[in-house]
C-alpha cells in the first residue's frame, strides 16, 4: 500500500513540475491551448539578442533599404516575369498545361451534325529548387565601425542575390529562345554523332504535348547544313548529339531543330559561327524582331511596348546606325527611366541597358568574332514560379521571431527572403545574414499556336558581331 502512495505522490510531483515549466516558458497546455494576449515572449527575442548597432539598422529600416537598393539594379531579367506561385516541397517538379485552339470552321454544315472537334495540348515544367547565400559579420569593435561593416556586408549580399537570380532567369530565357540553333564544332569522318556548340533546344521533343527526352523511339527532327536528320540522344557533358543517320562532320555547319525559335542576324547569316566583323547591330534587325512578334500575336509588355535588352556595345553600334539615330533624335530618358536603365522608346520598342546580356566569345569553337545577343521580348516570355509563403516557414513553431525574417519585394510577386540570425558563437559577436529564394523560372511553350513550328514564340534573339 505504501508503494502505491509513493508512486501517486511522485506522479503528482511530475505533473506539477511540468505545469510549472509550461508556465515559465509561457507555452500552452497540450489539452487546452491558451489564447494569446499581447505580444508573445519568446526565449530568444531578436531585439534583445542582436548587438545594438544591428538593432538600430533593422528598426530604422536601413537593412531592408540597403539590401533592396543593392538588389534591384541587377534584377532586370526577373523583372520581366509573369508570376505564378506554387506550393510544394524543395525538389518537387511541377507541370503546367496549355490547350491549343480549334481550327476555324468556314464550311457550312449542310444540314448534317457537326463532327466532334479536338484541340491539342502542350506542357512545360519547372522544379522547386532553393537558392541562397550567407555572410557572417563579426561585430567586435566600436558600434560605429560594426554598423558600417554590417551595412557593407548586407549591401554585398544584396548584390549577390540580384546577380544570382538575374543570371538564373537569363539562363532559362536564353536556353529557350537561343536554343535549337547551333553549329558543328569539329571536322570528322562519317558517323552517327556530332559535337555541337550547344545542346540547348535539342534535349526534348513534345510527345502528345508532353516534353519527353529524345530517344530512338522519340527522335527530334533537325537539319545539318540544310540536310534532314534526327537526334536520338544527347550528351550535355560532351555537347554531343546522337544522330539517326550517319553524316560527315564539318566545322561550322549549322545544326537546326525543326522547332527552333526565330533568331535574327545581319546579312542573313545562318549561325553565329558565320558572323564577320562588319555584321553590326542596326535598327532594321529590331524592326524584324518586332515584326516576328506581331505576326505571332505576341502581346506587348505592360507598358504597351516590346522590350529590347541591349548591352553597351550594342548601344554603341546602334548610335552609329542612321535609322536609329534619326528615330532617337528628340527622345530623352527621365529620372525614373534612367534608374531602370531605359534608353528610350522607338518604334514600339523600349530599349533597356542590361550589362548581363550574354555573349559568345570570339574563337569559341571556331567563331571569328565575339557575338552579342540582344533580345526583344513580349508579354509572357518568362514565368516565375516561386514557393508560396516563403517567409512563413517558421510560423507556428514558437521560434518564428528568433531570427529576423524580411521579405524584400523586387518585382511583382517576386520576393527574396532576408534572414538575420542572432549570434550563436561563444563570444556572442558573429551575426549571420542570409538571402534565400525557392522556385524556378520557366519559359512557356506555344507550339500549338498560329500553325508555326517554333516551340517558343514570345521573344526573338538578335545576334551580331561585337
Amino acid at each position: 500500500m505504501s508503494t502505491l502512495i509513493v508512486l501517486a505522490l511522485l506522479a503528482i510531483a511530475i505533473l506539477a513540475t511540468a505545469a510549472a515549466i509550461r508556465q515559465i516558458r509561457r507555452l500552452p497546455a497540450p489539452t487546452a491551448p491558451a489564447t494569446r494576449v499581447g505580444p508573445v515572449q519568446f526565449r530568444h527575442p531578436l531585439n534583445t539578442v542582436l548587438p545594438a548597432a544591428v538593432r538600430a539598422i533593422i528598426q530604422d529600416g536601413i537593412l531592408e533599404a540597403t539590401f533592396e537598393n543593392a538588389l534591384r539594379p541587377d534584377f532586370l531579367f526577373p523583372a520581366l516575369v509573369d508570376p505564378d506561385p506554387v506550393a510544394g516541397a524543395t525538389g518537387q517538379k511541377f507541370t503546367r498545361t496549355r490547350t491549343g485552339l480549334l481550327t476555324p470552321t468556314i464550311t457550312p454544315l449542310g444540314g448534317s451534325d457537326p463532327g466532334a472537334a479536338t484541340y491539342s495540348i502542350e506542357q512545360y515544367s519547372g522544379s522547386l529548387e532553393q537558392y541562397g547565400n550567407s555572410m557572417d559579420t563579426n561585430m567586435l569593435g566600436s558600434a560605429i565601425a560594426a554598423s558600417s561593416k554590417y551595412v557593407r556586408d548586407v549591401q554585398t549580399l544584396g548584390i549577390n542575390a540580384g546577380q544570382s537570380l538575374n543570371q538564373l532567369a537569363r539562363a532559362r530565357l536564353y536556353a529557350a529562345y537561343a536554343g535549337g540553333r547551333t553549329w558543328c564544332r569539329t571536322t570528322a569522318g562519317s558517323d552517327t554523332s556530332i559535337q555541337v556548340n550547344s545542346t540547348d533546344g535539342f534535349e526534348t521533343v513534345l510527345v502528345n504535348g508532353v516534353p519527353t527526352p529524345v530517344s530512338v523511339s522519340n527522335p527530334l527532327n533537325i537539319t545539318i547544313n540544310g540536310v534532314a536528320n534526327t537526334v536520338t540522344g544527347v550528351n550535355t557533358g560532351t555537347r554531343t548529339l546522337t544522330l539517326g543517320t550517319a553524316t560527315a562532320d564539318t566545322l561550322g555547319h549549322p545544326v537546326v531543330s525543326a522547332n527552333a525559335p526565330t533568331s535574327i542576324r545581319p546579312n542573313a547569316r545562318n549561325s553565329a559561327y558565320n558572323l564577320i566583323s562588319t555584321d553590326l547591330a542596326a535598327m532594321s534587325l529590331f524592326h524584324a524582331a518586332v515584326a516576328r512578334l506581331r505576326t505571332q500575336n505576341v502581346p506587348t509588355m505592360a507598358d504597351g511596348t516590346y522590350h529590347a535588352h541591349v548591352d553597351p556595345i550594342t548601344v554603341q553600334q546602334l548610335l552609329q546606325d542612321a535609322d536609329f539615330k534619326q528615330m532617337f533624335q528628340g527622345t530623352g530618358a527621365g529620372s525614373e527611366q534612367a534608374t531602370m536603365g531605359v534608353i528610350g522608346t522607338l518604334a514600339g520598342i523600349t530599349f533597356v541597358m542590361n550589362n548581363e546580356v550574354p555573349t559568345v566569345a570570339a574563337a569559341t569553337d571556331g567563331t571569328a568574332v565575339t557575338t552579342r545577343r540582344p533580345i526583344v521580348l513580349g508579354g509572357g516570355s518568362l514565368l516565375s514560379m516561386p514557393l508560396e509563403d516563403q517567409g512563413q516557414l517558421l510560423a507556428g513553431t514558437g521560434v518564428e521571431d528568433v531570427p529576423g525574417i524580411s521579405m524584400i519585394n523586387v518585382a511583382p510577386q517576386m520576393d527574396v527572403v532576408v534572414i538575420v540570425r542572432p549570434a550563436q558563437d561563444k563570444l556572442q559577436q558573429v551575426v549571420s545574414t542570409t538571402w534565400s529564394w525557392t522556385g524556378d523560372f520557366v519559359v512557356p511553350t506555344d507550339v500549338t499556336a498560329n500553325n508555326d513550328a517554333a516551340l517558343v514564340k514570345r521573344a526573338v534573339v538578335i545576334e551580331h558581331a561585337g
